[in-house]
């Protein structure tokens, strides 16, 4: 039989990478696409057997219409690609009728909470930036404030008057210092004791989007990914970000799942959106892990996509 594959918040960059994959080296799968906007407003939906319009993944109802949908269309597995969403359908296995393709519960509700990661995290190499207090804002030009839970740069802003700082921090935020550096963005897949990584340097970001990244080597980036996979038992694929300051990664943010900039590490033969799929397709996923260089650029370029039409 077919595999019955739903992704959810398909109408992000990973939903589109996920569908691409797909399409590409996947024709037995069957593809359900899910989103709060309609199918001709997300281009995965191209690629799926039916796209579901469903809730906001935050809504009181989202679960109890997600799992109807799951029941009435004999989903095996449901990949969900929003951080807070990950978290809520960890929590649900046991009661949702199919399998949640993510990591545990413990390793989500860490990643989501950027200002505990000091708490846990102890690695030679990499630092966690510090939240700052309310007296340490004076001597600060600009600071970088966040959100729990935020993803994709939502719950991230640059922050550079004082005043503004002072609300964001009585309103919920956490407040870090800006650390000037070189960003880099690594793809992580565990294999059973190791984990695959491609370590993506941002050359260039328009509007929060990298368009232009060098993959690079990086031992103690590697080294963090390993500590990841041992620390919470990962088994799917995920993606972290650091700055690099003074010979010295912070680490910033972690994602449980994928990231739309892990597109661009499928140019390099690390296409860890195909990798997943060959996991849950009882494949090996070595063979979409085969990098071919050790060192090379890669651009980004937007492309379009006529979604419908009327005469």
């Amino acid at each position: 039989m077919s595999l019955q594959l739903l992704i959810t918040a398909a109408g992000t960059g990973t939903g589109f990478g996920y569908a691409q994959a797909k399409a590409r080296w996947f024709p037995e799968i069957l593809l359900f696409t899910g989103d709060v906007n309609p199918a001709n407003e997300v281009t995965a939906s191209l690629f799926s057997e039916r796209h579901l319009c469903l809730p906001p993944s935050a809504a009181d109802v989202y679960f109890p219409v997600l799992q109807g949908l799951l029941r009435e269309y004999a989903i095996d597995v449901y990949v969900p690609l929003i951080d807070a969403e990950v978290a809520q359908a960890t929590a649900l296995r046991t009661t949702l009728p199919t399998i949640i393709a993510c990591n545990s519960q413990e390793f989500c509700e860490a990643a989501i909470a950027k200002s505990r990661y000091s708490q846990w995290l102890d690695i030679a190499g990499i630092a966690v930036p510090a939240p700052l207090t309310y007296d340490e804002l004076r001597n600060i030009e600009h600071v970088v404030a966040k959100r729990d839970g935020g993803f994709g740069g939502r719950a991230t802003q640059i922050v550079e008057s004082a005043d503004a700082a002072h609300h964001l921090l009585q309103n919920g935020w956490t407040l870090y210092p800006y650390i000037d550096g070189e960003e880099y963005t690594v793809d992580c897949f565990p294999l059973d004791g190791d984990v695959a990584t491609s370590v993506r340097q941002r050359l260039e970001v328009k509007s929060g989007v990298c368009t232009k990244a060098r993959i690079v080597r990086d031992d103690v980036l590697a080294e963090l990914a390993l500590h990841l996979c041992q620390r919470f038992s990962l088994t799917e694929p995920f993606c972290f970000q650091t700055r690099k300051a003074e010979g010295l990664h912070y680490l910033i943010d972690i994602n449980p799942r994928l990231g739309a900039g892990t597109a661009m590490s499928a140019l390099n033969g690390m296409d860890f959106f195909a990798a997943h799929l060959a996991r849950l397709s009882e494949r090996s996923p070595l063979e979409f892990l085969q990098p071919r260089f050790a060192e090379c650029v890669v651009t980004r370029q937007y492309g379009e996509y006529l979604m419908s039409a009327s005469p």
